[in-house]
């Protein structure tokens, strides 16, 4: 990267790039302007168009494009990365994760999000939708990287979560933290009950009053698994996304993970009441939960994001990588080698996760957006020869990955440069996260 005048923070800055993408379904601009004001776009377009400009100018080699939103995450995670390979997600669970996860505190959790949120910002992804235990903690950690955080504390009914005391406990507990957090501009706080499956129709129905008085993102897990929703259906008749509906759950401001076994019929229900999704086909793949229905989803209207799912169930915090999982699994699913094209898989890791999650402000670099880009160096190897725009954002899609992001800001403010991040002592959490990992498996008291 060569700078022409120093960058500065707090001011005015013109970032001109070689190449320019300010959505997913927006044209190549090549060269492109950004201008940022504090920590909005203030505008963005062709060079040749640019307005007068009384900043700083940065100049950018290689591409700029709007920083990723990760749709589904639980980061900490990170403590049990890859524990439990080889098993379906219910044993997955019940067998490994939960009984360790049940000794975590709080400060596992502070590390691990640190340490998180350094290979979050590292793999180019600005903005993380979270689902985990000690809320508070992972937003302090995030806000402390300047990782933009959206996090769903969760409301789980299990003998392991005992310590987190009952439901009721969990929703005072929450409301707290969006009180708390409500004024920063890195972090907002949702709710993240668990699943159907986890949660009583007591619990279900007193979060869904709790989110018709204070409306937030409701963020769930439904349809991971293909027996999963045997016990709701058993009781009740109904399929969990029907389940939900009953219970009042569903609606613009619910994402919905996973999502993976669903019918024609649960289709039409999130359509109809404007579910989003986050699909995580890495996660989805390793522990052979099946191919979700992305297509049909799309064509009924249905908002989607890309996930990641947590480091537990899929070792790497890449969006990159869910990218082209995403157009394997849908091209494998249908035989159609056109399905899934470039810009409609990275808009589900931009724009469209951005909208799943209720902010339109995020995934581009347009006016009056927040100003979270990243530089990509795209003259290296699987990149070359790019002979036109269209290839550019192919060769993104198929060739990239986080060894190409060289550069990172959010809201403004620089967080990788070169390659590293400078808003965390990645060394440092590391080393942290591991010996917390050690403890955790080794079942040391905490």
């Amino acid at each position: 990267m060569s700078m022409t005048t120093t960058h500065t923070t707090t001011t005015r800055t013109r970032f001109v790039a070689d190449h320019l993408v300010t959505s997913a379904d927006a044209a190549v601009l090549s060269p492109g302007v950004v201008d940022v004001v504090g920590d909005r776009v203030a505008w963005s377009g062709k060079h040749s168009d640019a307005p007068a400009f009384d900043g700083d100018v940065v100049r950018l080699d290689g591409l700029v494009m709007p920083g990723m939103v990760n749709a589904h995450a639980h980061t900490p995670m990170l403590l049990l990365r890859g524990t439990g390979e080889g098993l379906p997600t219910d044993r997955w669970l019940v067998e490994v994760m939960w009984p360790r996860e049940g000794r975590i505190v709080a400060d596992d959790v502070t590390w691990a999000m640190r340490s998180g949120a350094g290979e979050l910002l590292r793999n180019g992804i600005t903005t993380t939708t979270e689902m985990y235990f000690f809320g508070d903690q992972m937003a302090s950690a995030a806000a402390e990287a300047g990782l933009r955080a959206i996090v769903t504390a969760p409301v789980i009914e299990a003998a392991d979560f005992s310590k987190f005391g009952d439901v009721s406990e969990q929703l005072d507990r929450i409301a707290a933290m969006r009180s708390a957090w409500s004024a920063h501009p890195l972090v907002d706080i949702g709710i993240g009950p668990h699943s159907a499956y986890s949660l009583s129709r007591e619990a279900l129905e007193a979060v869904a009053e709790f989110v018709a008085a204070d409306p937030m993102l409701l963020h769930i897990h439904v349809a991971e698994q293909p027996n999963e929703g045997d016990g709701v259906r058993a009781a009740t008749g109904l399929s969990v996304p029907a389940y939900l509906d009953e219970l009042g759950l569903l609606g613009p401001n619910t994402l919905a993970a996973h999502c993976v076994w669903m019918s024609p019929e649960d289709i039409e229900i999130f359509a109809s009441r404007g579910v989003n999704v986050a699909h995580c086909p890495a996660s989805n793949g390793r522990h052979a939960s099946g191919s979700a229905p992305i297509g049909e989803m799309l064509d009924a209207g249905i908002t989607i994001g890309l996930g990641t799912d947590g480091p537990a169930s899929h070792d790497r915090l890449d969006l990159f990588q869910d990218m082209r999982a995403a157009t394997w699994i849908a091209r494998l699913r249908t035989m159609d080698a056109s399905a899934m094209p470039a810009r409609t898989v990275l808009a589900m890791a931009t724009t469209q996760a951005a909208a799943a999650v209720g902010r339109s402000d995020l995934g581009r670099l347009t006016a009056g957006a927040c100003a979270d880009m990243v530089r990509v160096d795209v003259n290296g190897p699987g990149f070359d020869p790019v002979l036109d725009d269209e290839q550019l954002i192919e060769r993104l899609v198929w060739a990239g990955s986080p060894a190409v992001v060289r550069d990172v800001w959010v809201a403004g403010r620089q967080v990788v440069s070169d390659g590293v991040c400078t808003s965390v002592d990645v060394e440092a959490a590391r080393h942290e996260v591991v010996a917390r990992a050690r403890e955790l498996v080794e079942g040391a008291t905490r």
